[in-house]
């Protein structure tokens, strides 16, 4: 299976937001993926350190998929987010093909740990997904972040050196923050 990923730019945005829109119809990635553009532009920040969103293509050069990586706190520690793949392109291995991807990035950049958060009631499939990759599941409760509008919060987290993933435990993300930029 050959797929690409591309970076997302002025150029395929329309084409990637109208597919993250499929994939996630409650979320709106659109201000994330403007950000990742233009810190595409500023030469000073070390390239691991980017907020990066891609949009993936298959051997046919169809959009199936969408991917993107950034830092929360610890610089050693990647984060996968707008993670996901076309209703009608699931169940054909892309999804642990983009995983792989991300994975790929994080070992070559020298991070230690990969993490993610999503939530149960809208991503049960995945979830089983990422209990295969081997990543460690944990529920995020961080009080003054959840608010009752937000289902089950779960955070998977992935050693990449061979010890045991130290857990999230709950530290600040910001998601209401997130989810209030997403929605203006």
């Amino acid at each position: 299976m050959l797929l690409k990923s591309e970076l997302i730019t002025n150029k395929n945005l329309d084409e990637a937001l109208k597919l993250q829109n499929f994939i996630f119809p409650r979320e709106n990635a659109k201000v994330n993926f403007l950000d990742s553009i233009k810190e595409q532009t500023l030469a000073t920040i070390p390239k691991k350190f980017r907020l990066e969103y891609f949009l993936v293509r298959n051997e046919t050069g169809k959009a199936i998929g969408l991917w993107g990586h950034y830092l929360e706190k610890d610089k050693h520690e990647l984060w996968l987010g707008w993670y996901g793949v076309a209703p009608e392109e699931r169940n054909k291995g892309y999804g642990t093909e983009i995983f792989k991807i991300f994975e790929a990035y994080a070992r070559i950049n020298n991070f230690s740990v990969i993490r993610l958060y999503t939530d149960e009631e809208d991503n049960a499939a995945a979830c089983r997904l990422y209990e295969r990759f081997g990543m460690t599941k944990e529920y995020y409760n961080n009080k003054n972040d959840i608010s009752k509008d937000i289902g089950k919060i779960i955070i998977y987290s992935k050693s990449l050196t061979g010890k045991k993933a130290k857990l999230w435990n709950s530290k600040f993300l910001n998601y209401k923050g997130q989810k209030e930029k997403e929605n203006n």
